[in-house]
């Protein structure tokens, strides 16, 4: 598999054909992009690329040939003859296919196919130095010319029979009628030789044997030999027999003959019928297959009508039953289908196991459908196991490892459903739901920017994705000071989308909407009148409060009855009631989404967290989260909240045990229970484990700079109470470095600092500092005595 170099880009022409493709990735302009990534060591880049010219051009070799090469380059041998052989499927006498796949396949140990391959690439053309190269490198000899032939008299004419006749005849007509059925002719060569790579012996043909060269290669069916010998036999025996048992064979010539008439247009009708079926239940299964991809309450209606059509054409279909399954069960679980949609998910879940054909859509409809019915930890238990099993075949599912990632979410594991969903990205670079639950997953660990970028890519290869348009309206909500302008932008084209999202979709963006005004309404006090009517315009929340209240309360209202099945909308609301501090009604609103669905572990720490935010609401914090672990097992993360509750209840010991618990697995990281534990030593003075804790929770907060900042200035605290001030004074540093804004690092460093005479105005500075970002911090009265305040 030889390739051309490529020459180093500037980044101005990497940039030049960054933007062409950008402008029509449909056009030509993939490929010197993903070369010219290849050529950089940017696989990834180079398969996403790749993934998008194959989906542009589905006919064409070239796109499917350059994945190849990138996962060649990879040592990903498989995965690239899959590609090669995809290559040949829409183009067979591409040499460049032929080449690559053979040269893949020898590589792998199918040593036949890869010479038959090697030799029809060199018969394509004997002239490619690529081809030889490879013959030579694996020592196979090409096919020499065939001899030329001595001529031979022809034999003598005889006068044909009328059964002769009627049989030459009737093969003619087999031929024929046979031909539309057979596989494409390849072009004649010049001497007629062994088709390459054929294993079939070369007879050698008498002159009696050999066909006239005029006459056309036909099938042969029936083979009258002995009739005609016996016909051209002038000896008295030949007479003789010929008068005794001449009528009987010709009788059953024509009894042959006649059942031939009746069998050979059955049997190419049988054949027509069987390759269009086959291409009709293909072309519906593809269909089926590209609109889930799209991950819309369009899409997936569409993809099971496409799929309904596929078992219209074969009832059997596994596959047609496997996206049946797994569509029907999202607009159950996700859309709020109802009754009905989990009755169909069920049922053609059921046909899909009886026929046997289980595929990854299969088995991902049966943990959706578990989850979504209450047996969320039944079938987290089952989906990991086949994943697991699959993996060590090689046969890894993005699908399935999507799936995987979007139940661990929900059962609040975060850190494991972060890390599967990424999986799931690495293998499926372009899948709209992947980065959408990516943006989810990221938004619950507190990781918004990442969350942000993962939703931004969703709606990168998927436009208005619905779900992501969703999550990142929430997700700025959530902010101190969201961009409330884009929040409505992203609101209203949900709200006015054609086809509309899903109901359950639509109640979100109304509730989303509800918070909007609120956070809006209560922010317009404190800007200016100038500001205050951009607002005003940009939202279109009302000036007067009475107004924007009753607009809220409506929106709310609107969601409801659109959905008033779907426990989210509590949660929304419970949120936005939480902004306004209302713990107590907050609370409230998620126990009733907890009552429509106690399944969901994410929903007891909803709760868990609207009962912290109140003082004494410990107690049931507590309480919620056991119920949660006790839905969903050893969750790393409601062990962590757990021991967050304890502790501030002031059970120490209880705490220090969660977080204990939470990190018994050597293997996984759980950074925010080492900081809980670390900070817990600190307090009781344990240097040695506060340090140990402490120096490993800041490791693993890699790519977090508030959590990293935590951590270090949690450990500069350590190395202060050890009375190392160097080392103290070195980590502070890193605190400030990893999260300029975190304000409590200002302090403490200034109260390490005024132990020194010498670096007073350093301490005062700082502390002045602090008291800039934080004038009612919790640490404000210290501060201002170190400024000399």
């Amino acid at each position: 598999m030889s390739t051309s170099p490529s020459k180093t880009l500037s980044p101005a022409e990497l940039a030049k054909l960054e933007h062409a493709f950008a402008s029509d990735p449909s056009s030509a302009a993939y490929k010197p992009l993903a070369e010219a990534y290849l050529s950089m060591g940017r696989f990834m880049e180079a398969m996403v690329v790749c993934k998008k010219g194959v989906k542009a051009h589905p006919n064409a070799a070239d796109p499917r040939l350059l994945l190849a090469r990138v996962y060649a380059e990879q040592g990903k041998d498989k995965k690239a003859l899959e590609e090669a052989l995809g290559a040949l499927q829409v183009q067979p006498e591409d040499k460049g296919a032929l080449r690559m796949a053979g040269a893949l396949q020898l590589k792998t140990g199918e040593a036949e196919p890869g010479k038959a391959n090697l030799l029809k690439a060199y018969s394509v053309d004997p002239g490619d130095p690529d081809t030889v190269t490879l013959l030579q490198q694996h020592k196979i000899d090409p096919p020499r010319p065939a001899a030329p032939q001595a001529p031979v008299a022809a034999p003598p004419v005889v006068a044909p029979t009328a059964t002769q006749q009627s049989a030459a005849s009737l093969a003619s007509g087999v031929a024929a009628t046979a031909e539309p059925a057979s596989a494409p002719t390849p072009k004649p060569a010049a001497t007629p030789r062994a088709p390459s790579g054929s294993s079939a012996p070369v007879r050698a043909e008498s002159p009696a044997q050999r066909p006239a060269p005029a006459q056309p290669r036909r099938p042969q069916p029936v083979v009258v030999e002995e009739v005609e010998d016996d016909d051209e036999d002038d000896s008295p025996r030949g007479r003789r027999d010929s008068s005794q048992g001449g009528g009987r064979g010709k009788w059953v010539t024509v009894a042959l003959l006649g059942a031939l008439v009746l069998f050979i247009p059955g049997y190419m009708m049988y054949t027509r019928h069987t390759r269009n079926v086959a291409r009709e239940l293909k072309k519906h299964l593809e269909a089926s297959a590209e609109l889930l991809k799209r991950d819309s309450f369009d899409s997936y209606k569409k993809a099971c009508e496409a799929a309904d059509k596929a078992l219209e054409v074969n009832s059997d279909s596994g596959l047609a039953h496997g996206y049946l399954a797994y569509a029907y069960a999202i607009r159950w679980g996700e859309h709020g289908g109802g009754d009905d949609a989990r009755r169909r998910a069920e049922e053609h879940l059921a046909a899909g196991m009886k026929a046997g054909d289980v595929s990854s859509h299969l088995i991902a409809a049966e943990a959706l459908v578990q989850t979504y019915g209450g047996k969320g930890k039944e079938a987290l238990g089952k989906l990991e196991e086949t994943v697991k099993g699959l993996d060590a075949q090689g046969r890894s599912s993005s699908l399935l490892y999507l799936t995987l990632g979007l139940i661990q979410m929900n059962a609040g594991d975060l850190d494991r459903g972060r890390d599967s969903l990424e999986r799931a990205q690495v293998l499926a670079p372009d899948d709209p739901r992947i980065y959408s639950g990516l943006g989810a997953v990221y938004r619950r660990l507190g990781q918004d920017n990442t969350a942000w970028k993962n939703y931004d890519l969703a709606l990168r290869y998927e436009k208005d994705h619905p779900e992501s348009l969703l999550g990142r309206s929430l997700l700025m909500l959530d902010q101190d000071s969201p961009n409330y302008p884009l929040v409505q932008s992203m609101l209203k084209k949900l709200l006015d989308a054609e086809p509309p999202p899903s109901p359950r979709q639509l109640a979100a963006a109304h509730l989303a909407r509800s918070l909007l005004v609120s956070r809006v309404s209560a922010s317009l006090p404190n800007e200016k009148p100038d500001m205050q009517q951009k607002l005003v315009e940009a939202t279109g929340v009302p000036l007067d409060a009475q107004k924007a209240r009753a607009e809220m309360l409506k929106s709310e209202e609107t969601g409801f009855t659109l959905d008033k099945q779907n426990p989210d909308l509590h949660l929304i609301k419970g949120r936005r009631l939480l902004t306004e501090g209302s713990f107590d009604q907050a609370a409230e609103e998620i126990r009733k989404a907890i009552r429509v669905d106690g399944s969901r572990a994410q929903f007891h720490v909803e709760l868990a967290k609207a009962l912290m935010g109140k003082q004494g609401g410990e107690k049931e914090a507590a309480e919620a989260l056991q119920t949660a672990l006790k839905t969903m097992g050893d969750s790393p993360k409601l062990v962590v909240m757990l021991g967050n509750a304890y502790r501030r209840q002031g059970k120490l010991d209880e705490a220090l045990k969660q977080y204990e618990r939470a990190v018994k697995d050597p293997k996984a990281k759980n950074p925010e229970a080492r900081l809980a534990m670390g900070a817990i030593y600190r307090e009781r003075s344990d240097w040695t484990n506060a340090q140990t804790q402490l120096e490993k929770a800041s490791q693993e907060f890699v790519g977090q700079p508030e959590r990293s900042a935590i951590a270090l200035t949690e450990l500069a605290r350590v190395y202060q109470g050890k009375g190392d001030a160097a080392k103290a004074d070195e980590t502070y540093q890193r605190a400030l470095n990893a999260d300029e804004a975190f304000s409590p690092a200002y302090y403490f460093y200034a109260t390490l600092l005024s132990k020194d005479a010498k670096q007073g105005p350093k301490a005062k500075m700082l502390a002045q500092e602090y008291l800039k970002r934080e004038p009612s911090g919790e640490h404000a009265t210290a501060a201002r005595t170190l400024t000399g305040g």
